[in-house]
């Protein structure tokens, strides 16, 4: 029994090593922003918390002799932190802080009132002479333990969208993973993996999300040259869709009379525009310093003109706002589509390059 106490303490002390060096990575890490950083080491303090308290049951209920107190306190922090670590870690991805999500954190706050009450009520569990037994509202906890999860979802599909990632497979078999290791020991109860199985988790989920993150251009948040670039190289000659080019006007004129403190607020809001028209037809890319690109796959020319329409139609709206209209600078773009074999990408990009200036010095010509 000793043995395999020991071997149980010194797996889980290797989950805290492991969750420790992903505190330093996440504190030290130049792609997420503080509040993402914030909430993966928050969710990893809980996970060593909660790691820490199991260890510690485990010990106390496999002495001769030992209080039924310390064993109450250890199960207290582990069923009442546990549903609130993917609670956390949702929140490092969070755009929005809707009911929805408010209304599911719910069960996770039962779920700890209940168990805190649990020594005197025995709801979620029992201790019986050093023995651990579940509790008749037992299943609260598994429907905090759900719910939790469930919010894990929702927040990370749509970070997904957000970052532009085309395959959810990797999240999937990440979920499928950590929910695995979970089930397993809410079933066998002997069975000590599902700690194991969350660290291995979080460290995953940590590096899946990096590297989204290096998708990113950290101005715009749109996807990168180097994304643009590989995804073009990918391209099957019988592909077909469609490119849309844009250019800003005079931008240098912009950041020299006005700074580039001004001229960066330009192109965050110029590329927030863009993704949020565009970003239902197809991939919003920043390919240069004022120079952005949208690869959608459809053809369609009426809904091409509409959404263009409704671009430049924005565009006008924000210049209105401002007092002097030439704060803020126009936009050129130009499009054309990909049909394989007849015409390729690279046709496409040059005849949407060709319409972008042809408009640009329409536009300088009534100017």
């Amino acid at each position: 029994m000793k043995e395999l106490i020991g071997n149980y303490a010194a797996v889980n002390g290797i989950c805290i090593l492991s969750l420790v060096i992903l505190i330093h990575m996440a504190w030290h890490n130049v792609f997420f922003i503080r509040e993402m950083k914030k909430q993966f080491i928050l969710s990893a303090c809980i996970t060593i918390t909660i790691i820490l308290a199991e260890i510690a049951s485990v010990i106390f209920e496999n002495r001769a002799v030992t209080s039924d107190v310390f064993i109450f306190a250890a199960n207290i922090i582990g069923f009442s932190l546990s549903p609130f670590i993917a609670i956390v870690l949702s929140r490092a991805f969070s755009a929005e802080k809707g009911r929805t999500g408010a209304l599911l954190t719910i069960p996770a706050w039962l779920n700890a009132a209940l168990v805190i009450s649990s020594p005197w009520t025995g709801f979620i569990f029992s201790v019986r002479n050093g023995c651990y037994l579940r509790g008749p509202w037992y299943g609260v906890y598994i429907a905090a333990y759900l719910c939790s999860y469930a919010i894990l979802i929702a927040q990370s599909l749509k970070a997904i969208s957000l970052y532009q990632c085309p395959s959810k497979s990797t999240f999937v078999m990440l979920f499928v993973f950590a929910f695995t290791g979970t089930l397993v020991q809410l079933a066998l109860p002997d069975i000590h993996v599902s700690w194991l199985c969350i660290t291995l988790s979080l460290i995953l989920y940590y590096a899946y999300f990096c590297e989204l993150s290096e998708t990113q251009d950290t101005l715009t948040g749109l996807l990168n040259r180097s994304v643009y670039e590989h995804y073009i190289k990918g391209l099957s000659q019988a592909a077909s869709g469609s490119i849309f080019i844009f250019d800003l006007d005079d931008f240098k004129q912009i950041n020299d009379l006005y700074g580039h403190q001004w001229g960066d607020f330009c192109l965050q809001v110029i590329g927030r525009l863009i993704k949020d028209v565009f970003l239902q037809l197809g991939l919003c890319y920043r390919i240069g310093g004022d120079e952005f690109c949208v690869i959608c796959q459809t053809t369609d020319e009426q809904q091409l003109k509409e959404t263009l329409s409704l671009f430049h139609g924005k565009i006008d709206e924000i210049r209105k706002r401002h007092h002097a209209q030439n704060e803020f600078p126009t936009v050129s773009t130009g499009y054309s589509t990909f049909l394989g074999f007849e015409r390729g990408y690279a046709a496409a990009m040059k005849e949407a390059d060709h319409q972008m200036y042809c408009f640009k010095n329409k536009r300088k010509q009534k100017g």
